[in-house]
C-alpha cells in the first residue's frame, strides 16, 4: 500500500467516528482531561494494534486496560525523547556563563532565540532521529504487547527496512507536519484544537496501523508473524 492509498484509507476510517455520536462525545471529553486523557493514547494503541482487523474506530471499553496501554506509551515515549531531551541541557548550560545560571538570565529572549536559531535545531535533528526508531519501537511493543520490544534496536530496525526507509522517512514527516498543525490550532482554541487532535490522533493510528500491517501481517494467512532475529555468524 503506498502511502497515497493509506491514508486514503485512514482518511474513510476517520470519517467512520462520527456515525457513532455518543462514542465520538465519550473520546472527546476524555481527551481533555489532563491523566484520564491517558485512555485515549491507550485506545489510539488499540487501533494500531488491531490494523486490518477492524474497518471503523472501536467502540471505547475497558478504560482501565487503556489507561494502563496509554501509560506504556508514554513512558517508551519518554525513554526515547530523554536523549535529546538531556542534550539540549547540556547545550542550554554550556552556552550560558555559570555565573547566569538562573531563570532570569537564562530566558531572556536573545538566549532563547539563539538556542532555537541554532543549538535547538541540532536537537531537533536528533530528536528526529530518535523518533525514527522510537515510533517504530513503539508500534512494535503495542504489537507484541511486550514493553521489552523498545530495545530490540535490531529487531525494530529489521522492521523498517521491511517497510523501506525512505517510505517510512517520507510518513513520518508527513505526521510531524500534521502533528504542526494540530499544536498551532490547540494553541488558538483550545477545546477545539483537542477535538481535532483527537481525529487527527485516529487517522494517524490508523496509518501507522496499516504501515505495520504490510511487513507484520502474512499475506495469505491474515495473522501476525514473528520478526525474528539474523542467524548467528559462522
Amino acid at each position: 500500500m503506498e502511502i497515497i492509498e493509506n491514508f486514503d484509507e485512514a482518511g474513510k476510517f476517520t470519517g467512520k467516528l462520527f456515525s457513532k455520536i455518543g462514542n465520538l462525545i465519550i473520546l472527546i471529553i476524555l481527551s481533555i482531561i489532563p491523566i484520564v486523557n491517558f485512555i485515549i493514547l491507550g485506545y489510539l494503541g488499540r487501533i494500531i494494534k488491531e490494523g486490518k482487523k477492524i474497518s471503523e474506530p472501536p467502540i471505547i471499553s475497558e478504560y482501565g486496560k487503556l489507561f494502563f496501554e496509554g501509560l506504556k506509551i508514554i513512558i517508551a515515549t519518554i525513554v526515547y525523547a530523554l536523549v535529546p531531551i538531556i542534550l539540549l541541557a547540556i547545550i542550554i548550560l554550556a552556552s550560558i556563563p555559570v555565573t547566569q545560571w538562573y531563570p532570569g538570565q537564562m530566558m531572556t529572549p536573545g538566549t532563547f532565540i539563539g538556542l532555537m536559531t541554532g543549538y535547538g535545531v541540532i536537537t531537533l535533528l536528533v530528536l528526529f532521529v530518535f523518533l525514527i526508531f522510537g515510533v517504530i519501537a513503539i508500534g512494535n511493543m503495542i504489537r507484541t504487547n511486550n514493553f521489552m520490544k523498545i530495545f530490540a534496536f535490531s529487531e525494530n530496525w529489521k522492521i523498517i527496512t521491511k517497510i523501506g526507509l525512505t517510505k517510512y522517512i517520507i510518513w513520518l514527516v508527513l505526521v510531524f507536519v500534521i502533528g504542526l498543525i494540530c499544536a498551532a490550532i490547540s494553541g488558538a482554541l483550545w477545546f477545539i484544537g483537542a477535538i481535532v487532535d483527537l481525529i487527527a490522533g485516529v487517522f494517524v493510528a490508523r496509518t501507522f496501523g496499516n504501515l505495520l500491517d504490510e511487513v507484520l501481517i502474512a499475506p495469505e494467512t491474515g495473522e501476525q508473524q514473528t520478526v525474528l532475529p539474523p542467524p548467528p555468524p559462522f
